[in-house]
């Protein structure tokens, strides 16, 4: 099932301009079918009580968002072939070629006709403090996350594009500030179906949307240069992956990865981003 799409010149320059970068039909047919057959494999071993997940609706087989699914517990090989096979390439292109390293691996998962609401946010930067846009370029490029959506419909993520590079305007603080049904100057809905992906800079202004509460199963992923520490927001996986023969039985580059996450574990108290 490998078939890693190339990222262009053109793809990358619209990354770095935009914040973000839509691939259509990325993957294959088999690969997000693999995808789906273990996350419900994660499900049924999840309803026979090992791992413990939280649920939006346990009778009609619906997790809430889980964190973690490179974790032992809750590993499935079709993750870490996936990851091996057709995203390292694509994570390696957009962190300028620079060795990666795991962050968070996990899938965002809503519905239930439950709504979803967050407000419009930066992840890590914060919005109207003096050199807000030295500290976005600063980490530009350093880090990236995506969404990959396994069943068809997402439309889930709002963003502002070509606003991950910039000091906030003060209509972009005002709507944060208004809450989650607040409308923002510039916003776009990320529309996608399974087999596409979107890579983003997490310093975009978004959020997630759901006020229907539209079932969702979306792959949400992010990955470090692997120079940086392994920081607050991260930190915890360690004695996961040190389970023995865990690490043995990781395709090559996914084995890489997590090697890299340990390498870069800090002993004492993890600092935040912005402490760095």
């Amino acid at each position: 099932m490998n078939r890693s799409v190339p990222l262009g010149d053109l793809d990358l320059i619209n990354y770095h301009q935009q914040g973000y970068l839509i691939l259509r039909e990325a993957f294959t047919s088999e690969r997000i079918q693999a995808l789906l057959d273990a996350v419900n494999r994660l499900i049924d071993r999840a309803l026979s009580g090992n791992p413990e997940l939280r649920w939006m609706d346990r009778e009609n087989r619906l997790p809430a968002r889980t964190g973690h699914l490179l974790h032992p517990e809750k590993y499935d090989p079709a993750f870490a072939e996936w990851l091996n096979d057709d995203l390292a390439p694509q994570i390696e292109a957009l962190l300028s070629d620079c060795p990666a390293r795991h962050s968070l691996f996990g899938m965002l998962a809503s519905g239930g006709g439950q709504p979803y609401c967050q407000k419009w946010h930066r992840d890590i930067g914060k919005p109207g403090v003096p050199g807000e846009a030295d500290f976005l370029k600063r980490f530009h490029g350093k880090f990236v996350q995506f969404n990959a959506p396994l069943l068809a419909g997402d439309r889930f993520l709002n963003i502002v594009p070509a606003s991950h590079l910039r000091d906030s305007t003060p209509e972009e603080i005002r709507a944060s500030a208004d809450g989650d049904q607040a409308d923002m100057p510039g916003a776009l809905i990320v529309e996608l179906e399974p087999g596409d992906i979107v890579y983003y800079n997490a310093n975009l202004w978004h959020r997630g949307w759901n006020p229907e509460g539209i079932n969702r199963w979306t792959l949400h992923c992010a990955f470090w240069q692997s120079k940086y520490p392994v920081m607050k927001h991260e930190h915890g996986q360690r004695e996961a992956f040190l389970t023995p023969g865990y690490l043995d039985q990781l395709p090559p580059m996914t084995r890489k990865y997590i090697e890299r996450y340990l390498d870069r574990y800090p002993e004492g108290e993890p600092k935040t981003l912005l402490e760095l």
